[in-house]
C-alpha cells in the first residue's frame, strides 16, 4: 500500500479522514499491533488518559464540564473541533479499539460527541488541554496545577505514540 497518496494531515472533511484511517487500520492493524515498540507506547497512552480522567475526576473538572454541558449548553465540543483531527490520531483510536462514529450524534456539535459525552479514547490536544475560564474561576490553583500535569503528560504520550506511527509507516510503505 502507498501510504504517501494517504491525506494525513487536517486539510481534508472529516468522511475523508475516517475513510482512509479505516483503510490504513485494514491493512496495517496486525503488523502495528505486533511491533512491540507500538504495543508499548499504546499502553503508555492509555495509562497516561485513564491518569489524566482519574484527575479531572478527582479535582471536580468532570462535575464542572457535566454542569456546564447540562445547565448551561457547553460550548467546548463545538461543531468543528473534528476537522483539528488527522488520520494518525484517527488511526490510533481504531487501534484502541474504538468504533468511529459514522455521522455525527448531534449536528451543532463536534463529530465524535455523543449522547454522554466523548465516543473516542484518543482525544486531539486541543480536546485534552482544554480548561475555560469557568474553570479556572471554580477549582483551587493546586486542583489546575493537579489537572494540567496530567493533561501534559497525556499529550506528550500521544505525540510520541503518533510519530512513532509516522515513522512505522514511512519505513513500512
Amino acid at each position: 500500500m502507498d501510504f504517501k497518496k494517504i491525506p494525513m494531515g487536517t486539510d481534508h472533511p472529516i468522511e475523508v479522514k475516517l475513510k482512509w484511517a479505516h483503510l490504513l487500520f485494514d491493512n496495517c492493524s496486525k503488523e502495528l499491533l505486533s511491533d512491540a515498540t507500538v504495543v508499548r507506547l499504546l499502553e503508555e497512552y492509555k495509562e497516561s488518559i485513564a491518569s489524566n480522567w482519574e484527575k479531572m475526576a478527582e479535582t471536580g473538572v468532570v462535575d464542572e464540564c457535566t454542569r456546564c454541558a447540562l445547565q448551561d449548553g457547553g460550548s467546548c465540543c463545538g461543531s468543528g473541533i473534528e476537522n483539528k483531527f488527522d488520520v494518525v490520531n484517527l488511526l490510533i483510536n481504531l487501534l484502541l479499539g474504538v468504533k468511529l462514529p459514522s455521522r455525527p450524534w448531534d449536528s451543532t456539535g463536534c463529530w465524535f460527541l455523543g449522547e454522554k459525552g466523548c465516543l473516542i479514547t484518543a482525544r486531539h490536544v486541543i480536546c485534552v488541554n482544554f480548561m475555560c475560564r469557568r474553570l479556572y474561576d471554580r477549582l483551587s490553583p493546586e486542583a489546575i496545577k493537579k489537572v494540567q500535569h496530567a493533561m501534559q503528560e497525556e499529550t506528550e504520550r500521544a505525540f510520541i505514540l503518533e510519530e512513532y506511527i509516522k515513522m512505522w509507516l514511512a519505513r513500512n510503505e
